[in-house]
C-alpha cells in the first residue's frame, strides 16, 4: 500500500528537493492502515507500505525514502538480520531506521541499535510522537543528502573553473596565502616562456620576474587591501605576484588595466595590460588573481604612431595656411599658427579642447558638414560666409576631409577614420575686391540701362514725328529727308536696345518667360521680316523645317526670335550675293525636354579662323575695318550667346573665308501644355523658297467680324483702349466690372475679352474663374488680363485663374494689336459672329454696356498739338499721349480733362482712408490712380502712386499726406498743361 500527500515542492531552490518518504515495513496489515491513519493530515509527507520484507528491501533500493519504519518480529524474517542488511547496503545505509516493537525490552533495544537503527518505538506508538520521530530523523537525512550534493557542485564548479581559466585567450594568475603562484594558464606559459610545473609550487617564482612597470606611482611599501584580510602583506614589488597584488590596491579606484613590462624566458620584454579580479570576482581559496593581455604589439604601433603623429602636429603647427586636426569628437589634436593668428587665438593652447567650445556661435550647416566628414566625404568650399556673434563678418575658402588610422587589433581589413582635418584660408580682403569690382560693374550696367532708356523716349520722339512727317504732303526732296530721319533714328534704336539688353544680361535682370508657342510660326515670322530686305540684295532666303520637327513647343518665344533675328540680320548684312538658308531639325527629345537644333547659313565673305574666337565677346568685331562698311557694335553676337546660354542652350559657328559661314544653336523646350488645332498646310519637311509677304495682319479676313469685349472700370483707361481698339480697326463693347461682363457674356458670344483685374463688385480673376465654370467644356472665350502690375508672379496668378495671355498697363498699341492677331488667328470663324436674336441696341438697353466713347467721330487733323512745346517741367509723356490721341487736340484735351475730373474725385475718398488708415481702401485707390496716369502718361503721378500703394500693402503710411499733397500739385500742373498747350 501506498500514499503520497506531498505538496509540489519550489522550483526556486538552488539544490535537488527530497520530499519526507516515509517506508513501512509490517507483517501486519492492521499497523499499516493504522500508521496510514496518523499520518492522513501531513500533506507534505509520502507514505508507503510493504508487509513482505523482501519487497520492502526492493522499494527501499527504488524509493530511496527519507526514514524507514521497520518491525522487528516478522514471521520468516529476522527483523535484527534485515536490519544488518539495509545498513550494509550502499542504496540504504544512510537513511535513517526507527524499529517497532511490540514491547519496552532493554535487550531487544540494545541489539536494534547494535544493528544500525537510529530509533526504538513501541507500537503502536502515540500518533504525535511518531510524526515527531519521522519529522526529525527525515530532515536531518535530507540536511545531509543536501550538503553532500551542494559539495559536490561546488567540487564540479570549481574544475569546470579551472577548466575554462586554463584554456582562457587571456593569461591569468593567482597566488596563495605565502605569496606563491598556484594558478598558471596556458596563456601564460605562451607569452612568458614559462610553463606552469616551472612556476606553481615553486618558491623561487616569485623572483622570476623584475619590477617593469610603466607607471611610476606604484609604492614600494604595498599593504594588503583591508577587503583581503587572508593575504598577508608584501614587503616589496619585485615579482609578478607583488603586481598583482597592487592591482588588488589601485583597480579598486582605477577600475581599469594597467601595463606592466615583463621579462620573458627568452629575455624578451614584452608589455601586458594586467586587471585585478580579486576584488569583484572573490574566489575563497585565491589570496588574489587577475587576468592580463599581451599588448606588446599594440604598444609598439602606437608608439610608431604616437611619433607619426608628433611629426604630422609640427608639420601642422608649421604650415603656412590655416590647418587644424580633430578626433571624432571635435576635440584638438594639433594646428597651425596660422590656424590662432586667422581665428584671434594667439597664445591660446587649445588642444583637448572642443571645436564647439571655442566657437559657440558657429554656424548650424558647418556642423552638418563636419559630421559627413566623419562619414567619410570630403567637402570643400570656395568661399564661405561667417557672421560672428560679436558682428564681425568672416569670409573662408575651407575644406574638410577625414584622416584614417589602422584600426589596432582588427581583423578586418581598411583603415578607420580618426577624426577630420580642416584647412581654411581668410579671403576677406579678396572678397572686398570682387565685390568692389561688381559694384563697379554693376555701376556701369545701371549707367548703360539708364542712359539707354534715356536716349530711347526722345528717340520714340524723332521716329513718331518722322512717321507723322511722312504721312503729310511733301516734297520729294522733303521725302527723302523724313525717311533718312526715320531710317538713322531706327538704326540707331537697335543699338540702342543692343546696349539696354546687354546692360540687363550683365546685370542679371534678364527673365525668361515660359509660353506656349507655335515654333514654325516664330520661325516663318523671322522669314517673312527678312524676306524684303533680301530680295532688295538679290539674295534668296529660305526656310527648311525637317519631319520631325514639333509644331508646338514650351519656352521663351520673344528670345527665341530675337536671337534668329540677330543671326538672321548677321548674315544678310555680310552677304552681298547668294543665298541664306534658316533650317531647324530635332535634334533629342525626352518626355521632359525637346532639343531643337536651328542653323543659319550663308554665302557671304566669311570668317577667318583666327577671328572666330572672338565673334562672342562683348564690343568685339572680326576686323575693325569692316565697321566702318557694315556699321554694328559688336554687341550683337555677345547677346545671343549669353541669351542661349541663360537658356541651357549651346551656339557655336563654322566659317571659311569668302565661302561663307554657318551659325548654329540648340535650345531645350518643354513639351506644350495643350494640344491645339492647327489649320493649313502642315510645315513638316517644306522649303519655302519665296514666302509671300504678308503685309499687316490687322487687314486680315474676318478682323471686322471680331468681338471684343473690354472689361474694364476707369473710365479714362475705358477710353484708351477703345481708342486704341479703333485705331486698329477693330469694333468693341465696354463694361465695368466683372458681373456686367458676365451679364454681357450670357447674352452674347464674344471672341476676346480685355479683363481688368481689380474692379469693383467682382474683379477680373473672380469674372475669369465664374466664366470657366459656365463654359465647362464647351468653346473656350478668349480672355487677356489687363492690370497694372508687370511682375512674374502677377503673370502666374492671371493664367491661373484662368486666363488666356497677359498685358501690363499701360497698353502699347503694337502690343495691344500684337495679342489680339496672334489670338484672332486662333479663334474659329464661327465664333466670330453675334450670336442670333440679340443686337448691340437691345443690349445697350440692358445697361450691361457702356457706349464707345464718341469723341472718336470729331475730326481734326493734328495740327497744332502743341508736341514741339519748349515746356518740359510739365508731367505729360508727350509720346505716350500721341500715341492714345492719335495726334489730335480734341482727344487730347477731353482725355486730360477727364482724367483730371475722375482723379480729382478720387482724392477725396483717398484723404479720408488715409486719415482713418484704412489701407484696403488706400491700396484701391492707389491703383486706380497709378492705373490711369501710367495710360494717360503722366508717368511722375503713376510712380508716387505706386509708392502709396506699396505703403498700403506694407501697411505704414508714413509720409502719405506728403504724397497726396504732391498728387495735387502735378494735377494742377495736367491742368496748366492742358490750358497752354491745348487750347
Amino acid at each position: 500500500m501506498t500514499r503520497q500527500n506531498a505538496k509540489a515542492t519550489s522550483t526556486k531552490m538552488t539544490w535537488t528537493q527530497h520530499p519526507i518518504t516515509v517506508l513501512l515495513i509490517d507483517d501486519q496489515p492492521i499497523i499499516g492502515e493504522a500508521v496510514s491513519r496518523m499520518l492522513v493530515d501531513e500533506e507534505d509527507i509520502i507514505f508507503h507500505y510493504c508487509q513482505d520484507p523482501l519487497d520492502g528491501v526492493r522499494q527501499a533500493t527504488e524509493i530511496s525514502p527519507t526514514v524507514i519504519l521497520q518491525d522487528l518480529v516478522m514471521p520468516d524474517v529476522d527483523g535484527l538480520l534485515l536490519l544488518r542488511f539495509f545498513r550494509a547496503n550502499a542504496a540504504t545505509r544512510e537513511i535513517p531506521m526507527i524499529v517497532l516493537s511490540v514491547k519496552e525490552e532493554a535487550k531487544l533495544k540494545a541489539e536494534a541499535f547494535a544493528a544500525g537503527a537510529n530509533d526504538y518505538l513501541v507500537k503502536l506508538p502515540d500518533p504525535i510522537e511518531l510524526l515527531a520521530r519521522i519529522r526529525y530523523h527525515s530532515q536531518a537525512y535530507i540536511s545531509r543528502l543536501q550538503r553532500d550534493e551542494a559539495y559536490q557542485a561546488l567540487q564540479e564548479s570549481e574544475l569546470r573553473l579551472r577548466a575554462v581559466l586554463e584554456n582562457m585567450p587571456v593569461m591569468l594568475t593567482a597566488f596563495d596565502l605565502k605569496g606563491n603562484i598556484i594558478v598558471w594558464n596556458r596563456e601564460c606559459e605562451r607569452v612568458t616562456g614559462y610553463s606552469a610545473a616551472e612556476i606553481i609550487g615553486n618558491p623561487q617564482a616569485k623572483h622570476l620576474f623584475s619590477d617593469q612597470s610603466l607607471e611610476n606611482e606604484i609604492s614600494t611599501e604595498l599593504t594588503v587591501p583591508s577587503t583581503s584580510p587572508i593575504v598577508a602583506p608584501v614587503s616589496s614589488v619585485n615579482t609578478l605576484r607583488d603586481a598583482i597584488i597592487e592591482e588588488v590596491n589601485k583597480a579598486r579606484n582605477h577600475r581599469r588595466a594597467r601595463e606592466w613590462q615583463i621579462t620573458c624566458k627568452d629575455g624578451v620584454i614584452k608589455t601586458v595590460a594586467w586587471s585585478n579580479i580579486s576584488s569583484r570576482f572573490p574566489i575563497a581559496s585565491w589570496a588574489g588573481w587577475g587576468i592580463g593581455i599581451d599588448i606588446t604589439e599594440r604598444k609598439q604601433a602606437e608608439l610608431a604612431q604616437e611619433q607619426e603623429y608628433q611629426q604630422l602636429r609640427q608639420f601642422i603647427k608649421n604650415a603656412p595656411i590655416a590647418m587644424a586636426m580633430f578626433d571624432t569628437e571635435m576635440r584638438f589634436l594639433a594646428y597651425s599658427n596660422q590656424w590662432l593668428t586667422d581665428h584671434n587665438l594667439v597664445s591660446q593652447s587649445l588642444l583637448g579642447c572642443s571645436y564647439y567650445d571655442i566657437f559657440p556661435d558657429i554656424k548650424a550647416d558647418w556642423k552638418e558638414i563636419h559630421q559627413q566628414g566623419l562619414q567619410g566625404k570630403f567637402i570643400s568650399r570656395t568661399e564661405d560666409k561667417w557672421e560672428r556673434a560679436d558682428g564681425s563678418v568672416l569670409y573662408f575658402r575651407w575644406a574638410v576631409q577625414p584622416w584614417y588610422v589602422n584600426p589596432l587589433n582588427s581583423t578586418e581589413d581598411g583603415e578607420a577614420i580618426g577624426g577630420l582635418i580642416i584647412v581654411a584660408d581668410r579671403v576677406d580682403e579678396l572678397i572686398q575686391t570682387r565685390e568692389a569690382a561688381l559694384e563697379a560693374a554693376q555701376a556701369k550696367s545701371q549707367f548703360l540701362a539708364n542712359m539707354s532708356h534715356e536716349i530711347r523716349t526722345p528717340m520714340h520722339g524723332v521716329l513718331g514725328m518722322a512717321g507723322l512727317m511722312l504721312h503729310t504732303e511733301l516734297t520729294d526732296k522733303q521725302q527723302e529727308y523724313a525717311e533718312t530721319i526715320r531710317i538713322s533714328a531706327k538704326h540707331l534704336l537697335g543699338i540702342i536696345n543692343d546696349i539696354l539688353d546687354f546692360s540687363k544680361l550683365e546685370a542679371g535682370e534678364m527673365h525668361l518667360e515660359t509660353l506656349d508657342f507655335d515654333l514654325y510660326e516664330c520661325l516663318q515670322d523671322v522669314v517673312n521680316l527678312f524676306k524684303p530686305q533680301a530680295e532688295d540684295q538679290g539674295i534668296t532666303l529660305k526656310l527648311h523645317c525637317e519631319e520631325n520637327l514639333p509644331r508646338f513647343v514650351r519656352g521663351d518665344p520673344s528670345r527665341l526670335r530675337q536671337i534668329l533675328l540677330n543671326l538672321v540680320s548677321n548674315a544678310i548684312k555680310f552677304t552681298p550675293s547668294g543665298s541664306i538658308s534658316l533650317k531647324a531639325k530635332l535634334d533629342g527629345k525626352t518626355n521632359l525636354k525637346t532639343r531643337v537644333y536651328f542653323q543659319v547659313t550663308d554665302t557671304g565673305i566669311g570668317i577667318p579662323p583666327a577671328a572666330q574666337a572672338k565673334l562672342f565677346q562683348s564690343f568685339s568685331q572680326v576686323d575693325p575695318s569692316t565697321s566702318r562698311q557694315y556699321g554694328g557694335t559688336g554687341l550683337g553676337l555677345a547677346i545671343c550667346e549669353q541669351l542661349v546660354s541663360i537658356m541651357q542652350g549651346e551656339i557655336g559657328v563654322t566659317s571659311e573665308v569668302n565661302q561663307g559661314s554657318t551659325f548654329w544653336f540648340t535650345l531645350p523646350f518643354q513639351p506644350a501644355n495643350r494640344h491645339r488645332e492647327t489649320t493649313g498646310k502642315s510645315p513638316e519637311g517644306i522649303e519655302w523658297d519665296d514666302l509671300e509677304q504678308t503685309g499687316d495682319r490687322s487687314m486680315s479676313p474676318g478682323k471686322k467680324d471680331l468681338k471684343i469685349l473690354v472689361v474694364e472700370d476707369h473710365l479714362i483707361n475705358q477710353t484708351v483702349i477703345l481708342s486704341q481698339l479703333e485705331t486698329l480697326g477693330y469694333q468693341a463693347d465696354c463694361v465695368a466690372n466683372g458681373l456686367e461682363a458676365l451679364k454681357c457674356l450670357e447674352a452674347q458670344n464674344y471672341d476676346i475679352v480685355l479683363m481688368d483685374c481689380q474692379m469693383p463688385l467682382m474683379d477680373g480673376y473672380t469674372a475669369t474663374q465664374e466664366l470657366r465654370r459656365r463654359e465647362g467644356n464647351q468653346n473656350r472665350t478668349v480672355v487677356i488680363a489687363l492690370t497694372a502690375h508687370a511682375m512674374k508672379a502677377d503673370r502666374e496668378k492671371c493664367l491661373a485663374s484662368g486666363m488666356d495671355d497677359y498685358l501690363s498697363k499701360p497698353v502699347d498699341e503694337e502690343d495691344l494689336a500684337r495679342i489680339v492677331q496672334r489670338w484672332a488667328q486662333k479663334i474659329p470663324l464661327s465664333h466670330q459672329s453675334h450670336s442670333l436674336g440679340t443686337t448691340d441696341s437691345e443690349l445697350a438697353e440692358s445697361g450691361a454696356l457702356v457706349p464707345v466713347n464718341p469723341i472718336y467721330s470729331s475730326t481734326g487733323n493734328g495740327n497744332g498739338s502743341g508736341i514741339d512745346s519748349p515746356d518740359f517741367n510739365l508731367p505729360i509723356d508727350r509720346e505716350r499721349l500721341e500715341k492714345i490721341s492719335r495726334g489730335k487736340i480734341s482727344v487730347k484735351r477731353q482725355l486730360l480733362q477727364m482724367f483730371l475730373e475722375t482723379a480729382s474725385q478720387d482724392l477725396h475718398p483717398l484723404e479720408r482712408a488715409i486719415a482713418s488708415q484704412d489701407y484696403s481702401q488706400v491700396k484701391h485707390f492707389a491703383h486706380r490712380l497709378k492705373g490711369s496716369a501710367a495710360n494717360m502718361g503722366v508717368p511722375m503721378l503713376c510712380d508716387r502712386a505706386k509708392e502709396l500703394e506699396e505703403m498700403a500693402c506694407q501697411q505704414s503710411l508714413e509720409g502719405s499726406t506728403e504724397l497726396l499733397d504732391s498728387f495735387r500739385e502735378l494735377l494742377d500742373a495736367v491742368d496748366v498743361f492742358i490750358e497752354t498747350e491745348l487750347t
